[in-house]
């Protein structure tokens, strides 16, 4: 049996990736993929920032893009479920 120290980084990726998914699901979330358009995500970002949800330079980071969009379709969302 491997120990921890001998087994591969992207075993061990994986096996995080796992324990963050089983996590999210017991939460009651899940992550979602999405296909929108560039020119649609302009317009999204946009407003993200004209709201001042994200600045300029936010503006150009996925992961902070991500977040914002994330937030603003989780409250509507909650204004729309049962």
């Amino acid at each position: 049996m491997l120990r921890r120290s001998d087994t591969p980084k992207h075993v061990l990726a994986r096996r995080e990736r796992s324990r963050q998914s089983k996590r999210r699901r017991r939460e009651g979330r899940r992550c979602w993929s999405l296909e929108i358009s560039d020119k649609a995500m302009e317009g999204l970002i946009a407003q993200a920032v004209y709201l001042g949800k994200l600045s300029d330079a936010e503006a150009t980071d996925d992961h902070a893009v991500a977040r914002v969009l994330a937030a603003l379709l989780e409250a509507q969302g909650m204004k729309w479920a049962r």
